[in-house]
């Protein structure tokens, strides 16, 4: 073996300087170490009981090792500094401080593992990453940053007042004001919850056909125009209703280009659009075909919003026909609706239809709704949730009207992430109709599969021991969520809303796609 090879292979990237009763935590460290990559090789530590064969040369090997490694790790613990009476702790930190006394090379890297009630006036400028249990994974991330030459946030000095009571500063103020504090966010992975429902698998087709030549119209010129769409809506009413067919229910379809789109199968004799198309000529596509094309994908969207406006309403909720793709409780019996639902294993209630009474004296009707709309992002189907209000007078038919909207708004914000969380989750509890699985929306003969879990948004910064389990939390604070709503929706109403109307606009978006008329099947 050359020289050269036997230098590569002595390589180490951070001595571990420890005392031995604190070898089974360091034991810990080194393993987290080595199970990481660097340049294409694991990283690796110089660890005395691994590196020290029986019968060789102690101070031979500790100072080969010492020589060898990039890092020089101190890792800190009241037993580091005690005396001792081998001594080899003491040697080793002087050695590595005795050729850069101010470790302006960084080399020294002080690692907290303990309290440390005592450390060396030499060492106190050092900053120490701090691998104490509450901090060790952070602490790990920060360490393998360095050993990885990756770069760290750099400190930014934002210097306040802490007033304590009584107007005066406290004395852990005046400690942080000579202190150099870090303002940037912490390196940590931040996970945010959204109003995003992934469609986890779309129908595998789309119908299309001509129309049946009996259906175009002649013009004087000779050439043939389009049926218009009530027209042919009439045609498939009048073929159910012969008892020709047994379905009682007006299907989902789009036209395009003098051509139908649908869900349907067309090829099969049961279907309900048999009356309307040419059976010589149609085509069955898959979706590569539609969401390859920007057209055709707005014509998806359509046919996808229009499966998911009919599956609310066989959920019982009503279809709004004055904003496209907003859903609304009805009341229950004439009274108030409350809804049970499940957050994540308890149960929960939240009242979602409700008249609004003085004296005996029934003002208006406020519902719980929703616009939901299925929408294409970054190369995926999404189902995006807006909760809102709708003011009702009867209890069915919105109201109409300037303020009512800016007032609503009110009711739901601010939103915190763990608010967004709990209209989701009640909204997906609702899609699912009380059922285990994934949201599963008839399409046609096909079906549209959504996940029952919300997108979240990763981030690389944030707060470090910050994150809390949002799902599990949702479970306690339900309740009071739910309360907390009750309260300012009533504190809202009886400031004088009745009789405003409803204008929503500013909510949500308008989005591509026609409803249709929503019989019932």
């Amino acid at each position: 073996m050359t020289s050269s090879s036997a230098a590569q292979n002595s390589l180490r990237d951070i001595f571990l300087s420890h005392r031995s009763a604190n070898k089974g935590i360091v034991r810990v460290l080194a393993g987290d170490i080595e199970a990481e990559a660097f340049q294409g090789r694991a990283l690796l530590t110089w660890l005395d009981e691994a590196e020290i064969r029986p019968g060789q040369s102690i101070p031979s090997l500790v100072n080969a090792g010492l020589e060898c490694s990039r890092f020089f790790g101190l890792v800190m613990t009241p037993d580091y500094f005690d005396p001792s009476a081998s001594g080899w702790t003491d040697a080793e930190w002087h050695a590595a401080l005795h050729g850069d006394p101010d470790n302006r090379r960084a080399r020294i890297i002080p690692l907290l593992l303990e309290d440390c009630p005592y450390i060396p006036m030499l060492l106190r400028h050092l900053n120490a990453i701090d691998l104490r249990p509450d901090n060790y994974q952070q602490g790990r991330r920060q360490l393998l940053a360095v050993l990885r030459d990756e770069p760290l946030p750099r400190p930014v000095s934002h210097r306040g007042q802490l007033i304590a009571s009584g107007s005066k500063i406290a004395r852990s103020t005046l400690i942080a004001e000579r202190a150099v504090p870090q303002a940037d966010p912490d390196v940590t992975t931040e996970r945010l919850y959204c109003n995003l429902l992934p469609v986890e698998r779309l129908p595998q087709y789309v119908y299309s056909a001509s129309l049946a030549p009996e259906l175009m119209r002649q013009k004087k010129d000779g050439s043939f125009a389009m049926p218009s769409k009530s027209e042919i809506k009439d045609v498939i009413r009048e073929h159910q209703e012969s008892g020709e067919s047994s379905e009682r229910y007006m299907p989902a379809f789009r036209l395009f280009e003098e051509r139908l789109f649908t869900f349907h199968d067309l090829e099969s004799p049961e279907s309900p659009l048999v009356p309307v198309v040419d059976e010589g000529d149609i085509e069955s596509l898959d979706m590569p075909t539609f969401t390859g094309d920007e057209d055709l994908r707005r014509l998806l969207l359509s046919l996808l919003n229009m499966a998911l406006a009919r599956h609310m309403v066989h959920a019982g909720l009503i279809a709004d026909d004055t904003k496209k793709g907003r859903f609304f409780f009805p009341g229950k019996n004439g009274g108030e609706n409350v809804i049970s639902w499940t957050p994540r294993k308890n149960k929960a209630s939240r009242t979602v239809a409700k008249p609004v009474t003085k004296d005996g004296q029934t003002l208006f009707w406020r519902h719980l709704g929703a616009y939901l709309q299925i929408i294409y992002l970054v190369n995926r189907f999404y189902l995006k949730i807006s909760p809102t209000w709708v003011i009702t007078d009867d209890g069915h038919t919105p109201s109409g009207g300037p303020n009512i909207g800016k007032r609503v708004s009110k009711w739901t914000n601010p939103e915190r992430n763990l608010q967004v969380l709990f209209h989701v989750r009640f909204w997906t509890s609702i899609l699912r109709n009380r059922k285990a699985g994934p949201i599963s929306i008839r399409a046609g003969d096909q079906f549209i599969e959504i996940a029952n879990v919300p997108a979240v948004i990763q981030q690389s910064y944030g707060i470090a021991g910050d994150q809390k389990d949002l799902m599990r939390l949702l479970d306690e604070e339900a309740p009071l969520i739910a309360a907390e709503e009750e309260q300012r929706a009533e504190s809202a109403t009886s400031s004088g809303l009745a009789g405003e109307g409803s204008d929503e606009d500013s909510e949500s978006e308008e989005f591509e796609g026609d409803l249709e008329e929503l019989d019932a099947e």
